[in-house]
């Protein structure tokens, strides 16, 4: 216990009050008939989700998602130098998928440092928005061209064999990448002024600039999402059809149709199943834009974050549920897609089982030496 008094607008409150760090709030002027007591959990709200749900927990998730989407893309690749080029066509989407997410975890680390450096800024703000970005349009792209190909696959087999070659499936994956960073530069340098507009390079007022684009980027996205849903069902209705009427498709081929066909259901689950939250965060903070972009005017500072700590809570929350929603996302996409694939599964129960000899050889070898002295 400190010897030090606790604030006098603070005196109901002094469970909660932690001394060396709170004294900062006792001057802020309150305005009448707000509590003091309700603003100070907010802050101590805000801090704790800022810690464990937009740093701690996600970073960790990350870690996961990385380790797994790298060694799946090492796994692809493997696979890669074995297939016939038929396969290798569909191979190429899955290698830009796992690059993309490999690329967002890696660029997500760069936003906790420059949070962590100099706070959450408009900097780190836009690089947040631009990963966001470009993990989003370029799978939504990738699912697209996935989609598309199987269905040439199997009712356009001829044209699919003879005329749409890997070159094709490579520019194809460069105009997506292409499109998707230009586009998410632009949302990034524009949609972090939503939040941060006194700081931005761009000059955006609310009116003319702010609400208009923050429409602009939640119609965009959801048009995304719906897209790739509908022409994943569209698809699907008609491909469903033609498997099962087509004497021409062999047992074998229908076979492995179908297979790819429940194997990319299975992503496009985890795809709409992880976006939906991040529509939905995107969707709420439109409506609640006008307040949340109040947080980003005037200077920094300890009475700025208390007067407005309720608001600063829910931009954690809604940044914490995107953040580890998406990353969860990454993590069960080649998860779904290592369970699908026999030979992927044999792959890494292989790699598994050599990582394993190796961890026991080290413990044997480290254990004899210390027997030894």
């Amino acid at each position: 216990m400190s010897g030090e008094p606790v604030p006098l607008i603070f005196l109901n409150c002094s469970s909660i009050f932690i001394f060396g760090k709170d004294e900062k709030y006792a001057a802020c002027p309150i305005e009448n008939g707000t509590d003091p007591c309700y603003l100070l959990r907010e802050v101590h709200r805000a801090k704790e989700f800022r810690t464990y749900f937009l740093a701690i927990l996600p970073i960790i998730l990350s870690v996961i998602a990385c380790i797994l989407n790298f060694g799946y893309l090492i796994a692809q690749l493997k696979c890669f130098s074995q297939e016939k080029t038929s396969f290798k066509k569909r191979q190429v989407f899955l290698i830009s998928r796992s690059l993309s997410i490999i690329l967002a975890n890696l660029l997500f680390y760069v936003v906790v440092i420059v949070w962590k450096a100099n706070g959450f800024m408009y900097t780190s703000a836009m690089i947040f928005i631009l990963i966001g970005g470009i993990n989003f349009l370029s799978v939504t792209g990738t699912y697209i061209g996935l989609t598309i190909l199987l269905y040439t696959a199997i009712a356009h087999q001829f044209w699919y064999m003879t005329k749409l070659t890997l070159t094709h499936c490579w520019l194809i994956i460069g105009l997506i990448w292409i499109l998707s960073t230009a586009s998410s530069v632009c949302i990034g340098l524009w949609g972090a002024t939503l939040f941060y507009p006194e700081s931005a390079p761009i000059s955006c007022s609310f009116e003319k600039c702010q609400q208009p684009l923050a429409i602009i980027i939640v119609v965009g996205l959801s048009i995304c999402y719906g897209t790739v849903i509908g022409l994943y069902i569209a698809m699907m209705a008609r491909l469903h059809r033609l498997v099962r009427k087509s004497s021409l498709v062999q047992s074998r081929s229908k076979s492995n149709s179908m297979t790819a066909m429940k194997r990319l259901g299975l992503n496009m689950i985890t795809f709409a199943v992880g976006s939906v939250p991040i529509l939905v965060v995107c969707i709420v903070a439109l409506a609640n834009l006008r307040e949340l972009s109040s947080l980003g005017e005037g200077c920094k500072s300890p009475c700025k974050t208390f007067l407005h700590s309720s608001l600063f809570v829910e931009v954690e929350i809604l940044a914490s549920v995107a953040a580890i929603v998406w990353i969860i996302a990454m993590i069960i996409d080649p998860v779904i897609n290592i369970l699908a694939d026999k030979k992927l599964r044999g792959l890494f129960s292989k790699q598994i089982t050599r990582v394993s000899q190796r961890l026991r050889r080290a413990s044997t070898k480290s254990t004899i030496s210390t027997d030894d002295q």
